[in-house]
């Protein structure tokens, strides 16, 4: 049996469900009565409030797609309608891809990863290096709060300055590591011998199970987390390794992409997430993540389900290096290179790293091969290679984004 952050982590399974249940109702209540995105979901179910039960009317609200967030936010700012609180009480506003206004409201770990950290081996004292970005985007102040909130002492690495991350995490003896995981395999490699990284908590991409004994082959306990810009942590491992526990924070549906059709413990669907926040509570945002759920016990001792891992995504945003690529960006980015006429973004896997290929094809002038890369950090804020094709190579329909990757 584990030690909890929260003592209610070991709540039995009946009391979990019953807990989360009454949770749903309050946060469903809440945001029909504080918004008007909240209120509109609600008369969608075509009956009053007072007659919906939850979790079984929760289907008859409408799916919230989160590739229409961006649409819907720039038809009403900043948050489409769904803050339950005004501005100036929250303490940041991030942008993720999209553009997505996330905000963040002024109550200690608002993200909600300390029993994550927790149960991944992060102690109050530990020094912890966060690679997380911190420039406008939220996942380096996600972890923040959560580390603040452990007691734990955080070096801000965020993103690139992968040399001076590697040395300080020598000089110093680093114990902790945050970030993603081909990140943490790339830092191990540039420490050039045995490093003080003891335990690691990597989110933002797939942790292939080949990639976590290398690392783990290296001294790094390492553990996983699932998680969305919009709200936080959904889910994390405890020390079985059995999938990653739901957390608290939110209600968690697992439904058929097409259909919206609730699937069965053990279906593979769409996670849809219902935030059980006072601040931002987001009713039925389908993540375009795919998985299932399971419903066994886990011999951890906690009561809430798990989701079995994720499984790819639904639609045609794609994950790289834990950023979302739209394929609307990537329009966007080719626009303003008028040399190139076709184009394709590629994502293939070399080792433990996303490696990023734009294949263009030309319609005149010089080889357009450093503007389009330079376009191209610039709007989705990665590093793409550049293969010019000859005319003709990709088809008429070619799609904007392939993701040729393979995960064992």
């Amino acid at each position: 049996m584990e030690t909890f952050y929260d003592p209610r982590e070991g709540l039995p399974r009946h009391e979990w469900d019953d807990w989360m249940h009454q949770r749903l109702g309050r946060t469903v209540a809440l945001a029909s009565r504080r918004t008007a995105a909240g209120r509109m979901a609600v008369e969608a179910a075509g009956k009053p409030l007072s007659d919906l039960r939850w979790p079984e009317d929760l289907p008859q609200l409408p799916l919230l797609r989160k590739g229409d967030l961006p649409a819907l936010q720039a038809a009403e700012p900043p948050f489409a309608g769904w803050n339950a609180v005004p501005i100036e009480a929250l303490s940041r506003v991030f942008v993720s891809p999209g553009p997505i206004y996330d905000p963040e409201g002024r109550i200690e770990d608002y993200w909600g990863f300390a029993p994550a950290l927790h149960a991944a081996g992060f102690h109050r004292g530990d020094l912890v290096l966060n690679t997380f970005a911190y420039h406008l985007t939220p996942a380096g102040h996600m972890m923040d709060g959560a580390l603040a909130a452990l007691g734990c002492v955080t070096i801000p690495g965020g993103t690139g300055n992968t040399e001076v991350q590697a040395r300080t995490a020598r000089d110093l003896r680093i114990r902790g590591f945050i970030g993603t995981p081909s990140f943490l395999a790339t830092l191990l490699e540039k420490m050039e011998g045995p490093s003080s990284f003891a335990v690691a908590f990597v989110s933002g991409e797939m942790l292939p199970d080949r990639l976590r004994r290398d690392l783990e082959a290296q001294g790094v306990r390492v553990s996983q987390g699932y998680a969305t810009g919009d709200v936080g942590l959904i889910a994390y491992e405890c020390d079985e390794r059995s999938g990653l526990h739901l957390s608290p924070r939110v209600f968690v549906e697992i439904v058929d992409p097409e259909s919206g059709a609730p699937r069965p413990p053990g279906a593979i669907g769409e996670v849809v997430i219902t935030h059980l926040s006072e601040i931002y509570p987001l009713l039925r945002l389908a993540t375009g993540d795919l998985s299932a759920l399971e419903a066994a016990p886990c011999p951890c001792g906690r009561g809430a389900p798990r989701l079995v891992r994720l499984m790819g995504r639904v639609g045609d945003a794609v994950k790289v290096r834990g950023m979302f690529v739209h394929p609307n960006e990537v329009r966007w980015a080719m626009s303003r290179v008028p040399e190139v006429a076709r184009y394709q973004l590629v994502v293939t896997r070399e080792g433990h790293q996303d490696r990023l290929v734009a294949r263009v094809e030309l319609s005149s002038g010089a080889d357009p091969s450093a503007a389009v890369a330079a376009q191209l950090r610039e709007t989705i804020k990665l590093r793409a290679d550049v293969e010019v094709l000859p005319p003709g190579t990709l088809p008429a329909d070619a799609p904007v984004i392939v993701d040729e990757r393979r995960w064992d």
